[in-house]
Parts: C-alpha cells; sequence; structure tokens
C-alpha cells in the first residue's frame, strides 16, 4: 500500500470513529433550536408547506424559536441543515407509507441527525486532519491532534445535536482545502464559492470564518493573474449566489422579500434583542468575556485548554515559520474575531449548552494553528502542552458530550444578562461531570432501550480505540513515505519535500 492510500485509510478511520461514536449516542430531549429546524423539515414534507404551524407548540416539537408573519409561524433559523435532511426524510416517509409504519419522533430526529449532522462531522474530521498533514504535520500526530480536537471540545457533542456547526465546518474545511490546493481551476473555485455560500445558509455566525477563508482565495486568484483570476473570481461568485438565493428565495416565500427571519421573531425578548446593533451584536461586554474565557459557565478556555497552546503555537510559527505565518495568523484573527462577536451578542450564553456554542464555527480554521506541535522538528515542550491541555479537555468534554450537550441554562435571565465576574452561577456541566465520575449514569435515559453503561463504555471504548487505530495505521503511512524515498531514486536527486504553499 503506498504512503498516500495508508494516510487515506487513517483519515478514513478517523471519520468513522466520529461518526459510530455519535450512533451510540442520542439527546432524549432536543430542544427549541434543533425542534425549529426539525420542524421545518417535517412541514416541507409531510404538509409541503413552509408554515410550521402544525408543530411549533405541540410535544415533542414545540419550539419558542420561531417567527410569526401574517398569522402563521416559521422556523427563525437559516435553511441549510433542514434542506440537506429533507431528502432522507421525504425516503423515509415514502418508504413507511407503503409499509404502513409510523417511526417515532425519536427514531426519526436520531436519523436526520446522523445523515445532516454526524456524516458530516466525520468528513470535518478528516478533512482537518488531512489539511494539517498538507500544512507539514506528521500523519499520526495529525490524527492525534484532530481527535483532541473534536473529543476535547464542543464540537463532538454538536455532531449528536441536529444543529447545523458540523456541517458548516465540513463546508468551510472543504473549501479551506481547495484553495490551498494548487493550482486553482475554474471548478474548483466554483467548488469553493459553492461551499462557502453553503456555509453562511447553515449558520450566518459562520460570516467570520468565510470572511478570513475568502481572503486566501483572494490571494489564489491574485497569484493566478488579472485575467484568469477574474474569471476563477466569477465561478467562485456565482457559486456562493447559489445557496445564498435558494435562502432568499425562502424567505421571499414567506415574507414577500429577501429578508431574516429573525426580524419576525415571535417572542418579544427575542425580537428586541435581534433588533439592537447588528442582529443582536454591539459592542465587546467585559464581564461577558470572563465568562466566556475562564469561567466554568460558558468558557471557552475552561472546557478547551489546548486552545491556550493554539495561540502559543501560532505566536512561534509567526516568529519562526514565513511558510505557515498566514495560517497563524489567520488562526489568531479567527479566535479572537469570535471571542469579539459572542461577548457582544445580546444572549451571550447562547441559551441550554455545554460552551460558547456561537464559536463554534471558529473551529474550522483555529485548530490548523496546531501543526506547529505536529511537525518533525517541532519543540518537545510544544508537544507536552499540547497532549497535556488536550488530555484535559478530553476529560472534561467527552461526559458533557455524552450526556447532553444542550445543557439547562439553570440561571435566571436576568442573573445573566447583568452577570459580572463576582456573580455566582450555577454550572451544569460540573454537575454532569460529578456524576459521570463517579458512576451516577442511572438518571441517564438510554438510547433506544440500550442500557446507558453501554452506551457510554461502548463511546468511549470506540473514541479510544478508533484513535489509536488510526494513529497506528498514520505512523506506518509515514514508515511507508520513508521507504519510498530509500527504495527508489537517490535522495540527492529528489525535489525536496514540503508543505503545501499557503498563499502570501
Amino acid at each position: 500500500m503506498t504512503h498516500h492510500a495508508t494516510i487515506t485509510r487513517a483519515l478514513l478511520l478517523l471519520g468513522a470513529t466520529v461518526l459510530l461514536a455519535t450512533c451510540l449516542l442520542s439527546q432524549p430531549v432536543t430542544g427549541w433550536n434543533s425542534n425549529s429546524r426539525l420542524d421545518l423539515v417535517f412541514a416541507t414534507v409531510d404538509r409541503s408547506t413552509l408554515s410550521i404551524d402544525a408543530y411549533h407548540n405541540v410535544k415533542p416539537t414545540d419550539t419558542g424559536d420561531k417567527a410569526e408573519y401574517n398569522g402563521h409561524y416559521y422556523s427563525d433559523k437559516t435553511i441549510g441543515v433542514s434542506l440537506v435532511a429533507v431528502p432522507l426524510y421525504a425516503g423515509i416517509r415514502a418508504v413507511s407509507n407503503i409499509f404502513r409504519l409510523h417511526p417515532s419522533f425519536q427514531l426519526l430526529q436520531y436519523l436526520l441527525t446522523r445523515f445532516a449532522v454526524a456524516l458530516p462531522a466525520a468528513f470535518a474530521a478528516m478533512l482537518m486532519a488531512n489539511l494539517l498533514v498538507k500544512l507539514g504535520a506528521l500523519p499520526r500526530r495529525a490524527i492525534l491532534a484532530t481527535s483532541g480536537v473534536f473529543f476535547g471540545s464542543l464540537l463532538f457533542g454538536y455532531s449528536s445535536v441536529f444543529f447545523p456547526y458540523l456541517p458548516g465546518i465540513a463546508a468551510c474545511l472543504g473549501a479551506l482545502t481547495i484553495v490551498l490546493s494548487p493550482p486553482l481551476t475554474w471548478k474548483k473555485a466554483a467548488a469553493a464559492g459553492g461551499l462557502l455560500g453553503m456555509a453562511l445558509i447553515f449558520d450566518l455566525t459562520f460570516v467570520i470564518t468565510v470572511a478570513v477563508i475568502g481572503v486566501f482565495l483572494l490571494a489564489a486568484l491574485h497569484k493566478a493573474g488579472p485575467r484568469k483570476g477574474l474569471r476563477l473570481g466569477g465561478a467562485a461568485t456565482a457559486a456562493a449566489v447559489v445557496p445564498l438565493g435558494v435562502f432568499a428565495l425562502y424567505s421571499r416565500a414567506i415574507f414577500g422579500k429577501p429578508s431574516i427571519p429573525y426580524k419576525y421573531e415571535a417572542s418579544q425578548f427575542f425580537r428586541d434583542g435581534m433588533s439592537k446593533g447588528v442582529m443582536g451584536v454591539t459592542s465587546p461586554k467585559r464581564d461577558a468575556m470572563w465568562f466566556l474565557s475562564f469561567h466554568a459557565y460558558r468558557g471557552i478556555l475552561f472546557w478547551s485548554p489546548w486552545l491556550v497552546m493554539v495561540v502559543v503555537c501560532c505566536i512561534w510559527l509567526i516568529a519562526t515559520d514565513r511558510h505557515l505565518r498566514p495560517i497563524a495568523i489567520a488562526a489568531l484573527v479567527t479566535f479572537v474575531g469570535y471571542f469579539l462577536f459572542n461577548s457582544g451578542y445580546y444572549e451571550w450564553w447562547g441559551g441550554a449548552g455545554m460552551g460558547p456554542r456561537l464559536m463554534l464555527p471558529m473551529f474550522a480554521i483555529v485548530p490548523l494553528g496546531l501543526v506547529a506541535a505536529c511537525r518533525a522538528d517541532s519543540p518537545r515542550w510544544m508537544r507536552y502542552g499540547v497532549v497535556a491541555t488536550m488530555t484535559v479537555a478530553v476529560a472534561l468534554c467527552l461526559p458533557v458530550s455524552m450526556t447532553d450537550p444542550q445543557t439547562k441554562q439553570a440561571n435566571l435571565l436576568q442573573t445573566l444578562l447583568g452577570a459580572s465576574p463576582g456573580t455566582h452561577l450555577r454550572v451544569v456541566q460540573l454537575e454532569v461531570l460529578k456524576n459521570f465520575y463517579l458512576g451516577r449514569w442511572i438518571g441517564i435515559k438510554p438510547v433506544a432501550g440500550i442500557p446507558i453503561i453501554v452506551s457510554f463504555i461502548g463511546c468511549m471504548v470506540l473514541v479510544v480505540g478508533g484513535t489509536t487505530l488510526a494513529y497506528i495505521v498514520a505512523a506506518r503511512a509515514e514508515n511507508h513515505e520513508f521507504d519510498d524515498l530509500t527504495n527508489s531514486e537517490p535522495l540527492d536527486e529528489l525535489a525536496p519535500i514540503e508543505p503545501v504553499a499557503i498563499p502570501a
């Protein structure tokens, strides 16, 4: 087996690990956000309408995340993940009608989530590890780092619920892979543009990530020359307009004009909040920054301390590696951008959640800074720092992800709105961790009758075993590369092996 084939096998094993691990989990309570998106799927297929009137106030499909217009209710979300799920649900309905079956809501949301969210999450993991390798990481270290990123953050938890973040991350990673794989042809440019447009209709919070990748695309277009660059840019723009145009047509069909559904929020609180600044985002709030950084309630650095090492890695790359400096700068800019954005949002805590879910789109770029610790020449202290912080992150995040990533808000709305560093907030995630490590699993609902101990232990075995197997296969890929070098041409006649070129 060749070097590249072995790497592909390792990537597939990593993706299968993510996908199969989510298949052992299912959240018994879906929540407003996911229900709003699922209701649109059900209404489109079952009733041939965009209105969710039949679902929004009836359990288990009830939701408070809805828009109201002309006496009807609609999902207030962008349509990307619902659009992806519609074909599968249509197929399920066709089969169930033929055989007169009546699948439960729990089963339907489980299947739709695995198809529209968990499967893209698996692709996202493969794309991330592949990008690290293209940037110069050793394959085995890229596998280990990507596994740490997924299971030591919000990513794995949100791979098991009907939210749009993992499909959007997969789209962004796909676009970035294309842009960083020269030469750029018109087909590649169109594919990159289409993926970036899809990311935006998965969720508008991807705008920062899309803008950063857009800078890399512009650099590649500039490198292609004026005339060719203009044609390639036209192809990328035209492709990006397609998904955005679908969303515009969707909004026009409801509101009579292209509009964001948030403008017509049924909730007075949501409507007032979204009217502030730009879609609810005003200037960053210092008090919110504390709770979004190191505090256990929503602190991204508390739950994923390896992000501190990403910052260190990026600074090191900027100082020592001109070739990877653009990636390092992009990672830092994206991280700071989402931190400021989230701290300026009127509902900075993001409702029920295990962490700052509004920052999730940054994971399409920020983890790439870990390439500094994954290279053959990386400093030992840097590798040890990444491994140590990722171990802590997995121990913190994996139990919460398996239990329920949509942990309760658990604090009064007024308390959260006026929270300062001295405010005591209840942190449900810590309660989940305490019960998990004390073995108090009895209160957690099982998946389709499977004992929860089987679900949890099976998931953890898959995570550890799948990552280990992918790591071993990736290590063999490095050996194959060495064999290829020593068994073919003399070393002095070979072209130097370098990471992928980054547009300046």
